[in-house]
């Protein structure tokens, strides 16, 4: 069995994605069938592979609408769990089909956006590895593996460079915001990006920066104002007791006195004579 150009908008399970849908087949059956259209699979490749491991006997059902591409893309971005990347790579695919097909009018990118629900940004990365990308890189994008921004910045290398160059870069911050004239982004455009992109990291540098210094500034001088009331509270203290002690040892020299004197009129009145007749 062929499968039409259209199903192959979405990538194929491989490795233990596979195997599951296989041993799940296997034991529950295949609980939706797979769509025909025009003699090919429309949709359902991955299906119909995991029945032939599963040697289950595939369940076929004929698509009779108007939009098979609508169709594919509506199946499957709700059924499937793709990433960013995955997703700007199916909008590129539907572009480069409706455009061949001349399925669409007016803008194509943003059509094949809306669809999949992704950034116009995204398709044109798309655009660039399913354009000018190797075979492998293309694979490890749709796979989910590498993200399609990453894909993009090393197409121009040769291609046997290029998956290489993409899993050893350092991936870069991409911004996603779109034209504001609702054109797709040239060259100069995203180099302009690139540069205002530096130029505003390095400002956010430069404001932590600053903001780190008014942070240990304003911690000091928190700390020094705990200091200075520390200082005001054991000076008020020792104020405080300094004056205590005076009166204390006010009161003591009070006490002293009156002692002495108290002592001195009984040495007074011990000193004279008295008589047993008295």
């Amino acid at each position: 069995m062929k499968f039409h150009p259209y199903s192959e908008v979405f990538p194929f399970l491989e490795g233990a994605a596979l195997d599951e849908l296989a041993a799940d087949i296997k034991a529950n059956g295949l609980r939706e069938p797979i769509w025909l259209y025009q003699g090919k699979i429309l949709d359902g490749r991955n299906r119909f592979i995991a029945c032939e491991r599963a040697e289950v006997k595939p369940e076929y059902r004929q698509y009779k609408g108007s939009d098979p591409l609508a169709f594919v893309v509506s199946v499957n971005i709700h059924r499937r769990h793709l990433t960013e990347s995955q997703r700007a790579m199916a909008a590129a695919e539907i572009k480069a089909i409706s455009k061949s097909a001349n399925l669409h009018s007016g803008d194509r990118a943003a059509n094949a956006a809306e669809a999949v629900s992704v950034s116009r940004r995204s398709v044109f990365h798309a655009d660039k590895v399913l354009e000018s990308g190797s075979e492998k890189l293309k694979k490890a994008v749709k796979a989910g593996e590498l993200s399609v921004s990453k894909a993009a910045s090393v197409v121009d290398l040769p291609k046997g460079q290029q998956f290489t160059a993409a899993t050893a870069k350092a991936t870069k911050l991409t911004l996603e915001d779109e034209p504001l004239d609702g054109r797709e982004p040239d060259e100069d455009e995203l180099k302009k990006a690139e540069a205002m992109e530096k130029e505003y990291a390095a400002s956010m540098d430069r404001i932590m920066a600053a903001d780190d210094k008014l942070a240990a500034a304003h911690a000091e001088i928190k700390r020094q104002a705990a200091e200075i009331a520390a200082l005001k509270i054991a000076r008020d203290g020792f104020m405080n007791g300094k004056t205590e002690l005076s009166r204390l040892l006010k009161k003591e020299q009070a006490r002293n006195e009156r002692l002495t004197r108290e002592n001195k009129k009984l040495k007074g009145e011990a000193s004279e004579p008295t008589s047993i007749y008295q």
